[in-house]
């Protein structure tokens, strides 16, 4: 094959790239993303075997960020936010409350903390391994990323679905002023 015959195959490739990878980064910064879930807080709902070796993906729903975030999150759905403590640190958390609800933390029955507009009340699933709203009060739903929707790695728990409120939280939430 002639040099001249390669390079139109090489501009080919070239061109195809130069268009795909914006294609992909918008995507995955807006729309779908893969996420590695390392850590204990969210088990048994994600990484529910203590193997260090083995840890879940999740496919993220990236639509969640800015104007959409109080329109596409519920009570119960698995995010990944930004710290508020720390902008370099990714967490995965469970939102239990929302806007206006009404929540006891962890460690304290004899208290309630009103989540104001414009934020909402995460923890793990595994309190004692977790650091959450218990320890930083309500965060701002600007600094959600995503939303998990399911595991697709291990392929074992492909499928499964991550939302919805654990049954022992839901005595600790008042939205709206009744009890959840």
């Amino acid at each position: 094959m002639s040099s001249a015959a390669a390079r139109p195959l090489w501009r080919k490739a070239a061109l195809a790239v130069a268009v795909a990878a914006p294609v992909a980064i918008f995507v995955t910064d807006n729309i779908v993303s893969l996420q590695m879930i390392s850590g204990r807080s969210m088990q048994p709902a994600l990484n529910p075997d203590s193997n260090r070796l083995w840890r879940d993906v999740v496919l993220m729903d990236r639509m969640v960020q800015g104007e959409m975030a109080p329109r596409r999150l519920r009570r119960g759905d698995v995010v990944t936010l930004v710290s508020p403590s720390d902008p370099d640190l990714l967490l995965v958390k469970r939102i239990v409350a929302m806007p206006h609800d009404c929540v006891v933390p962890l460690g304290k029955p004899n208290s309630f903390v009103r989540v104001p507009k414009g934020h909402c009340w995460v923890e793990g699933d595994e309190s004692f391994h977790s650091g959450d709203s218990s320890s930083f009060g309500p965060v701002s739903l600007a600094l959600i990323r995503g939303r998990a929707l399911t595991p697709v790695w291990p392929p074992s728990r492909f499928g499964a679905s991550l939302a919805g409120l654990p049954e022992w939280k839901k005595p600790r939430v008042y939205a709206n002023g009744s009890h959840r």
